[in-house]
């Protein structure tokens, strides 16, 4: 009898002791190619030898992990390979550059044998299963029938749900109810908003019905919520279902679990008190804002505020009450921008809202309910508490957005010294 082909895992790494471990794990079940550092690497991967799975480690001499890694992912005839990072680095930022760079999972090291093998089994069983469905459905939508017969071999590992015209579900895997809480019969006959997030936009679904209902395949990632109140993210691919004669019937999503990389990423982006954007995510939008504003010409709106005597606050009651002054203060604002507004903590007591497609009134209007919104709140132990804001509108001619921020920060100084719990327009400084 013919003996089944092993798969061939590339191990990049340039400490021969953490190949030795590999190899006397991987070496019955698994062809195992090495390489001691990047540009080894790339030569097999480049090669016609490509390996199935890459192990990478980070911290290699000269070419680093995060460049071997962007550099496959950066070719097409290599961007298919999975990567997971084998590495010793644990912080946050690495492990989210990680997934920015196409990673598909990261193990930590030392590890366990059998966590080795497990994750490797699984990432290749999804690629294998993803490929095989992926060229099935470039060949023709008339395979269709013969897709979902194959989708009762991977139900239990592929998160699939079907539904008709209306987003009334009329099938599901396993794998779906898995990560969704629901059993099957709970879920056949409902619409498909059942385990829809509140967090998600309405706009987003309003694009996807959109794309969908013309016939085309609609790709993207979507917060869902769990039976028991919890959220998940799925990374999916919707297309159109359609019979025989060629009438559309219906719509099947396949989708992928990202939760845990999702989460990594909200943290690196996220305060940890106020559950805000943090300042590396206002700036990295600031930079997106510029670049469409300077694209179609039109510009946006800046909003800073601070506390006023916040110090007195601390001082008097503690942090804990301080804590607790900047948490209401946030809910606050989270509750009155507009759904395009972009709020995050700046730094401190300090507050930053950047107002897409805004006019110098429009900002103005804004800032003058948010101030008066805070002013008439009551917080617990301190009773009242108010804000000072200063407003700016990016320049076209702005180099970047510190021009921007500058002037409301300007603004802002002027309103604290004009005697605090007002709005200042850095416009109206130089009339």
């Amino acid at each position: 009898m013919k003996e089944n082909i092993k798969q061939k895992i590339l191990m990049v790494d340039d400490e021969p002791l953490n190949i030795s471990v590999v190899a006397e794990i991987l070496f019955q079940k698994y062809d195992l190619l090495v390489a001691t550092n990047g540009e080894k690497a790339l030569q097999i991967i480049y090669s016609d030898t490509k390996p199935d799975l890459i192990l990478l480690d980070i911290m290699m001499p000269g070419m680093s992990g995060f460049e071997v890694a962007k550099r496959i992912k950066d070719n097409h005839k290599t961007s298919h390979i999975p990567i997971i990072f084998l590495t010793a680095k644990h912080d946050n930022d690495s492990i989210v550059k990680g997934f920015e760079l196409g990673a598909v999972d990261y193990l930590l090291k030392p590890f366990q044998k059998e966590e080795l093998l497990v994750r490797i089994k699984n990432t290749l069983q999804t690629f294998n299963l993803r490929n095989t469905l992926n060229r099935a459905l470039e060949k023709s939508q008339s395979y269709v029938k013969t897709i979902e017969k194959q989708m009762a071999l991977i139900d239990k590992n592929i998160i699939i749900s079907s539904t008709d015209l209306e987003g009334n579900i009329t099938e599901v895997s396993d794998a779906f109810c898995k990560v969704s809480g629901y059993k099957k019969e709970q879920l056949i006959g409902k619409l498909h908003r059942i385990v829809r997030h509140p967090d998600m936009k309405a706009s987003v679904f309003a694009k996807l019905w959109e794309t969908i209902t013309k016939g085309d395949t609609w790709c993207g990632e979507i917060k869902n919520r769990n039976k028991n109140g919890s959220f998940y993210w799925l990374d999916t691919m919707i297309y159109p279902l359609f019979d025989d004669l060629g009438i559309k019937v219906g719509y099947t999503a396949i989708s992928q679990n990202i939760t845990d990389k999702k989460r990594v990423e909200e943290l690196s982006i996220t305060d940890q008190l106020t559950q805000l954007h943090n300042r590396m995510y206002l700036e990295n939008s600031f930079n997106k804002e510029i670049k469409r504003s300077k694209r179609y010409s039109h510009t946006f709106a800046v909003i800073m505020l601070d506390i006023d005597h916040f110090k007195e606050v601390n001082d008097t009651y503690g942090h804990d009450v301080g804590d607790h002054v900047l948490v209401a203060i946030s809910k606050i604002l989270s509750e009155h921008i507009r759904e395009t507004d972009i709020l995050g903590r700046w730094g401190g007591e300090e507050f930053l809202i950047i107002c897409p497609h805004t006019t110098e009134i429009e900002v103005s209007l804004l800032a003058e309910k948010l101030r008066s919104s805070i002013e008439s709140y009551r917080f617990d132990t301190i009773g009242q508490k108010t804000c000072s804001f200063g407003i700016s509108v990016f320049d076209l001619n702005d180099d970047g957005y510190k021009e921007v921020v500058k002037r409301a920060d300007e603004a802002l100084y002027t309103a604290k010294n004009k005697g605090r719990n007002q709005v200042v327009d850095y416009e109206s400084l130089s009339k």
